[in-house]
């Protein structure tokens, strides 16, 4: 005969079967909220740099279609921050992270009228950065828009500003050591400003010490 070996549960037995207390629940909860509010500002951190650096190389991007539109239509095309994408801002030394639009600008510098033609638009960017454009002596362009002529040159820079220009990202916080740019040179190549080490600052064309505001 097959003994029977079942038993039943005991109060031991249903302590088990009840899984976790409602206590150790509570400590598990409070070792994740401690850890989690000291992941944050790294998390925040990664985030702000990832976004400038994507902002960056969208920027590259934009700067490479004004210039291969210049060429291939031969004529001056004007890139320019535009808060509505569909005609340039109006005042200078505005946020870029509102937006952008390049086309071919044959009459008014700078204007999106006439026989001019919308080439390519981009939105408001990802808001990690204040984006804005700056002429290589750090002076503010009269009128916020770049124009490349047919040989995809960067042409309404001058003398007396500096041949060349440059867009600087500046972090929310404006720590210096969080700035980045977009350096364009007389020729309008579009380069990232150069990373260092030890979290050192970067430069601008000048040479000198990227600073935000």
């Amino acid at each position: 005969m097959v003994k029977d070996t079942y038993k039943p549960a005991t109060a031991h037995g249903l302590q088990k079967l009840q899984g976790y207390t409602m206590v150790e629940l509570m400590v598990v909860v409070a070792i994740v909220a401690v850890l989690a509010l000291g992941a944050a500002p790294s998390l925040r951190d990664s985030l702000d740099r990832n976004g400038r650096e994507s902002a960056m190389q969208t920027l590259i991007s934009a700067i490479g279609v004004a210039r291969s539109e210049a060429v291939s239509q031969g004529r001056v095309v004007t890139i320019c921050r535009s808060t509505n994408q569909t005609n340039c801002a109006a005042s200078t030394g505005g946020d870029w992270d509102d937006g952008w639009i390049v086309f071919t600008d044959g009459s008014t510098a700078g204007t999106l009228d006439g026989t001019d033609a919308l080439a390519r638009v981009w939105g408001p960017s990802n808001d990690q950065s204040v984006i804005t454009l700056k002429t290589r002596l750090n002076g503010s362009f009269t009128g916020d828009y770049l124009q490349f002529n047919a040989s995809g040159i960067l042409s309404n820079t001058t003398s007396t500003t500096g041949v060349g220009a440059y867009f600087k990202l500046c972090a929310k916080d404006n720590v210096a050591t969080k700035t980045r740019a977009v350096l364009i040179s007389a020729t309008g190549r579009p380069t990232p400003s150069a990373a260092v080490a030890n979290g050192a600052t970067q430069k601008d064309l000048t040479g000198a010490a990227l600073v935000c505001p």
